[in-house]
């Protein structure tokens, strides 16, 4: 890590978390939260490729190095900023008090369990940041101290805790178990480590990225000139269509999204099949379900479509996690060894870093936020369970990212919906329900806080120079830091002293029932209306999803050949894969046929052609949000969507 890698990658890290939030809040133009992969850093990426060709020529070049490192900070850093962090918990934590109401008795039901450090408890305060201060009116730094100081070193812990628990299993997923990390593979190609015959340059002069760029930014292009001309007709991109089934079928649902494409090119061929194939299976247990009556009740925030098979997926998840440390078991065991009793095989020199350090963290900063759940009202057994439940979801969403490279992905439920089902409030009661409430800060959707972003740190980190690793680590946490105070600083400044959050426009601050209040007022209604414990018919489907998944690993295991992954079913009920799975199965068709007429061979000079989907898609985000901002400022329009 040089010192001109990390000040440009902080430097990146606060631009790739103020456009987003400017280009969402203000103009209304496309999103950059959605992704794993995000566009919010891809974007800038792809302009610092294009200057450092540039500053070759003059020998001022970014080494291939300090490419990765800024590429490392910058993926890590984008995950700070609307719906993966700075959204939810500003709204989280200021909606109690400035939507509080004697009507609907959030003072009693709320309020009174919350911790006045975990809130924006001051109404005069949420109400500036709502409805914008008055004139001569000062920032109210009393009420946001406590709060901001607490909640960033929770946030701290959980990147710390989920940095070190990639770290250990880097060896396991990398040299035992082979994952392939396509994501990391195209950012390798990109920014040509090892003399790669990827890189930008040479790209460029590749007929099939010069075909797929000018394909996707044409039709970008085309669907822009609709905005002048509303006449105009546009060109089916990013156009969602529902095909009907049957009476009570959810329809097939056709997207055409080139991210997915690009980067499912790069995933095995097994699991796009076995996505596609448990998604439609998925959709025919649903529409059997709606036919003939059968119900286990509503579906909870950001879950799956149907909660029948949200909560068998999870079950899957959970034996497709625990089947993943049992066999990692003697790795796990050597690098607790290394770290206790420093007797383990481990070679830790060329690691992010050593296992003694990584150990100890991860148990740190575990204490730390067992702790810190447990102050804010959590009772143990609904802790335990929430924090298994995260484990399960992060660690399963980190590995399936980086074996499949799917860059729009959910878990199938929340690790909230699991605690809350598991206990009911009649077992956990009003100040652990609320305390659960307050955990969707950070954890809003099933898509996960980070950890995602840094289980390719590690794999990028073996191609940077040995001697720049070690400061790899802190460089991406420090980054971290400085574009969450980007983003949270300047919606905060776009609160209070411009136009109010309220007239965001988004989800987090207008009141709607799918953000911030949605929350609560489905906390302060099962606080005051629940009396249920237990809902065993969803425990139920949560074992049945186990035993199904622990039969395909067995499959997998008795038939090397056998063709279905374990790892479509644990993800096919997730809202989110409805708007894949269409360009999954178009991918998988694609490489299907590259690879049995044209051989490996084929297959890999075709790769170009989906770098070029990608980079064209990302230019022609850039290109609407200029004219977005120059002639729709206000009333922008969205390129990119999920």
């Amino acid at each position: 890590m040089t010192r001109r890698a990390f000040l440009l990658g902080l430097a990146m890290a606060v631009v790739i978390n103020l456009w987003p939030t400017y280009s969402s809040l203000i103009v209304h133009s496309s999103r950059a939260d959605y992704a794993h992969l995000s566009v919010a850093f891809l974007i800038p990426f792809i302009c610092l490729l294009g200057l450092n060709l540039l500053l070759e020529r003059r020998g001022q070049g970014l080494s291939a190095s300090e490419l990765l490192s800024i590429c490392c900070i910058g993926m890590v850093a984008a995950t700070m900023q609307g719906e993966w962090l700075s959204g939810y918990f500003l709204g989280v934590t200021t909606a109690p008090t400035y939507f509080a109401t004697p009507e609907n008795r959030w003072g009693e039901l709320l309020l009174h369990h919350m911790p006045r450090w975990s809130i924006v408890a001051d109404r005069q305060a949420t109400a500036g940041f709502y409805e914008s201060l008055m004139r001569g009116d000062t920032f109210p730094w009393g009420a946001w101290g406590a709060p901001l100081f607490w909640w960033t070193g929770f946030f701290g812990a959980v990147l710390t805790a989920s940095f070190c628990l990639v770290i250990i299993l880097r060896k396991q997923w990398m040299e035992h178990e082979r994952l392939t990390f396509p994501i990391a593979t195209a950012l390798l190609e990109l920014t040509g480590v090892s003399g790669s015959v990827g890189t930008l340059q040479n790209l460029i002069r590749s007929r099939p990225f010069r075909i797929g760029f000018g394909i996707v930014l044409g039709i970008i292009c085309w669907n822009i000139v609709t905005w002048f001309a509303p006449t105009f007709p546009s060109l089916p991109l990013l156009i969602r269509r529902d095909i009907p089934i049957a009476r009570g079928f959810p329809g097939l649902r056709v997207i055409v999204h080139p991210m997915t494409i690009a980067f499912g090119y790069f995933t095995k061929s097994e699991v796009l099949l076995s996505i596609w194939v448990f998604h439609l299976l998925a959709i025919l247990q649903v529409g059997i379900f709606d036919r003939t009556g059968f119900s286990i009740g509503g579906s909870d925030p950001w879950c799956s479509f149907d909660p029948a098979i949200g909560w068998q997926s999870f079950g899957g998840m959970i034996v497709f996690v625990g089947w993943g440390l049992w066999t990692a078991r003697s790795h796990l065991s050597a690098v607790f060894r290394t770290a206790f009793t420093g007797r383990g095989n481990i070679q830790d020199a060329g690691e992010l870093l050593s296992c003694r350090t990584a150990v100890y963290l991860l148990l740190a900063c575990s204490l730390y936020l067992i702790l810190w759940l447990h102050h804010a009202g959590m009772g143990w057994g609904p802790l335990l369970a929430f924090w298994f439940g995260t484990l399960v979801l992060y660690l399963g969403l980190a590995r399936i990212i980086v074996e499949s490279g799917l860059v729009f992905l959910r878990g199938p439920i929340t690790a909230q919906a699991f605690t809350w089902h598991l206990f009911g409030i009649a077992g956990m009661g009003p100040a652990s329900a609320v305390s659960l409430g307050l955990t969707y800060t950070f954890f809003c959707d099933a898509k996960t806080f980070g950890i995602t972003a840094l289980a390719h740190i590690p794999r990028l980190g073996t191609a940077i120079a040995p001697t720049h690793r070690r400061f790899l680590v802190p460089a991406v946490l420090l980054a971290a830091l400085a574009g969450a105070g980007a983003a949270v600083g300047y919606t905060l400044h776009q609160g209070y002293y411009t136009v109010g959050s309220y007239n965001f426009g988004a989800s987090s601050f207008n009141g709607s029932g799918d953000g911030a209040v949605g929350i609560w007022r489905l906390t302060a209604n099962r606080i005051q209306h629940g009396t249920f414990g237990t809902d065993w018919n969803r425990v139920q489907f949560l074992g049945i999803g186990a035993a199904f998944t622990g039969l395909l690993f067995y499959l997998r295991y008795r038939f090397p050949t056998f063709p279905i992954h374990p790892i479509g079913f644990t993800i096919s009920s997730s809202a989110f894969l409805r708007n894949s799975v269409s360009s999954i199965f178009l991918v998988w068709m694609a490489k299907t046929l590259l690879l049995n007429f044209g051989g490996l061979e084929r297959y890999r000079r075709t790769a170009p052609l989906f770098l070029g989907i990608a980079l064209g898609y990302l230019t022609g985000i850039g290109l609407g949000l200029l004219i977005d901002i120059i002639w729709f400022n206000g009333n922008g329009h969205l390129v990119n969507r999920p």
